[in-house]
């Protein structure tokens, strides 16, 4: 069925996760679920625990609103005849192409970049290599693991003086929302840093805190004619956009356009944000965050994010209603482009019908929503 016919288009609505960063892909499927045109879509919610199992209808609703779901959950499964998936799932699980793989086993159209972009962004350490070797600047790092760590931890903190410095950051290598990060003024708090970081993961990244830095951001929106919005920035009473400034605090200030950036500085921006989407393969939107030096105006690019935040605090909305657009036309464009894309790609595209799939899967994964 084309967007275009009568009857709104079966759409799920993935949200929750087993990632430390449920509580964020809550808030911003709300956002998502209140600005979705119900005459274009018939909407169903599909919520995920913290635990990784797929609620039914009802238990969707339940966990959307902040209440136990009253179930247990089951094994991967799609609402009854869903004909396009908006994944709005942040950090392991749902955003680093786990979830976007069986959709393209499934054959079922969805929102966002594919497996390979939503795996390359969410490595931070393997972002970065793809980002410089491509001649874009990225902060210098030194990837550390968990094994490193736990064998010779006074040595590895040694390492990272000698290479890295103070102060610097800890950042587990695939999470967001800030989840985990550490800015480290001493050594005890970059051994700090480095048990919270291996708390979420086997690989960690430090890296060399840059001076003063101004913290910019911009948003892509895909398609024939890419919209790629003016930089903003994100000003914090700490110094730093760690989770309490993100979503707890008021000391934010978010300023959309960035103020006093010169127009040739704010387009080089821009196409840097651009050339990074490319590299890393990815599609539909993202977020491509920048760090500034105030003093010497050297830039670098920070991270990109293939699912960034839709709630009313996040960025990537301000953006682009900066650029016009509303996010109810920010969603129709990204399902607009999901649907594109699947029909320039179908193949393998296995059956959808209920009992079809379950044979296929043994039960492993269905499209009931039962």
């Amino acid at each position: 069925m084309s967007h275009s016919s009568r009857r709104p288009l079966v759409l799920a609505v993935l949200f929750g996760g087993s990632s430390d960063e449920h509580e964020v892909s809550l808030r911003s499927a709300r956002a998502v679920l209140e600005h979705l045109d119900r005459d274009r879509y018939d909407v169903r919610p599909a919520g995920i625990t913290r635990e990784g199992r797929w609620l039914s209808a009802q238990g969707s609703e339940r966990l959307l609103q902040g209440l136990d779901p009253g179930e247990p959950g089951g094994a991967p499964r799609l609402p009854v005849g869903t004909e396009c998936v908006f994944p709005v799932l942040h950090g392991p699980g749902g955003e680093d192409g786990t979830v976007q793989g069986w959709l393209q086993l499934l054959g079922m159209p969805f929102v966002g970049s594919d497996c390979a972009g939503a795996a390359a962004s969410m490595d931070k350490s393997f972002a970065k290599r793809v980002l410089r070797d491509a001649g874009l600047p990225v902060v210098p790092w030194t990837d550390v693991t968990r094994e490193e760590w736990e064998a010779a931890p006074e040595g590895l903190v040694r390492r990272l003086l000698r290479e890295r410095g103070l102060p610097c950051f800890v950042k587990p290598a695939r999470l967001g929302s800030s989840i985990g990060i550490t800015r480290a003024e001493t050594e005890d708090e970059l051994r700090a840093g480095l048990r919270r970081a291996f708390v979420h993961g086997r690989h960690a990244l430090v890296e060399k805190a840059v001076g003063e830095a101004r913290e910019l951001e911009i948003a892509i929106l895909d398609g024939d004619d890419p919209v790629v919005s003016a930089p903003g920035e994100i000003v914090t009473a700490n110094g730093w956009y760690d989770y309490a400034a993100k979503y707890e605090s008021d000391d934010v200030e978010l300023h959309v356009p960035a103020p006093d950036l010169p127009p040739r500085l704010a387009d080089h921006f821009r196409e840097q944000a651009l050339h990074a989407f490319r590299l890393l393969r990815m599609d539909g939107m993202a977020r491509v965050d920048f760090l500034m030096d105030r003093k010497s105006g050297r830039a670098w690019v920070n991270e990109v994010n293939a699912i960034p935040g839709f709630t009313s605090i996040s960025m990537f909305p301000r953006l682009l209603e900066h650029q016009g657009l509303s996010l109810g036309e920010v969603l129709d464009r990204l399902v607009a482009l999901a649907l594109q894309r699947a029909h320039g790609r179908r193949a393998p595209r296995l059956p959808l019908e209920t009992t079809e799939v379950e044979e296929e899967f043994g039960g492993a994964a269905t499209a009931s929503g039962r």
